[in-house]
């Protein structure tokens, strides 16, 4: 069964009290086996609408995904966070098709994080949009990218999302940033924003340290 995801961009606007409601995500997060991804890395914000924080929580299914945001005992939680942010959050399904490399990036390291794209897309030419995702597969294969969500289910949670989310896993950051700055994805990428609106970012995984709210 493909993993779910919450899909998490916001702004901090008290950051003294956000600890507050990090504390307690991260408390119902271990009791209840849910995995951090993503959780508020360096990130280097590519295209599009830009927010100061990103997670990526991964959950055992989209359903999951969709009933944990809305269990009651999770409420206390998001109103912690609704009282200290703003934020786009969507549950999103994980990705199992086929793969443009032979097996998943390691796991990364406190010293060396995986890195992630992070992205939201409206498509605005479907039958372009083909072409881009045709034209993505060899720097994609180049360099070892492993799709977690690829267009899946989506259902908007809080705050403003998009049509498509896609969630991209690399070696690590500088892996990431090659790929995206390739010849290949250029012109892969020209092809999309002919086709597309995009929000991206390009962001290092959780390894244990949590950067501080800002």
């Amino acid at each position: 069964m493909a993993k779910g995801y919450w899909f998490l961009n916001l702004d901090v606007v008290n950051p003294v009290d956000y600890i507050t409601y990090r504390e307690a995500n991260a408390r119902y997060a271990a009791e209840h086996d849910l995995r951090f991804i993503v959780r508020g890395g360096d990130f280097e914000h590519l295209e599009g609408i830009k927010r100061h924080r990103n997670v990526l929580v991964e959950l055992p299914s989209f359903d999951v995904a969709v009933a944990t945001y809305e269990a009651p005992d999770y409420q206390p939680v998001k109103a912690l966070r609704q009282a200290t942010a703003i934020a786009d959050l969507a549950a999103v399904e994980g990705y199992e098709g086929p793969q443009p490399s032979a097996a998943p990036p390691p796991e990364g390291t406190p010293d060396k994080p995986r890195g992630y794209w992070m992205a939201k897309v409206d498509v605005t030419d479907p039958e372009r949009y083909k072409d881009y995702i045709a034209a993505n597969a060899e720097p994609f294969a180049e360099y070892g990218a492993w799709f977690l969500v690829r267009g899946g289910r989506h259902q908007l949670l809080d705050g403003r999302g998009r049509q498509r989310y896609v969630v991209i896993a690399f070696r690590d950051v500088e892996t990431a940033r090659a790929c995206y700055f390739s010849p290949g994805y250029q012109r892969a990428r020209a092809i999309r924003q002919s086709a597309s609106v995009a929000d991206l970012v390009l962001i290092s995984g959780y390894t244990g340290r949590e950067a501080p709210p800002s």
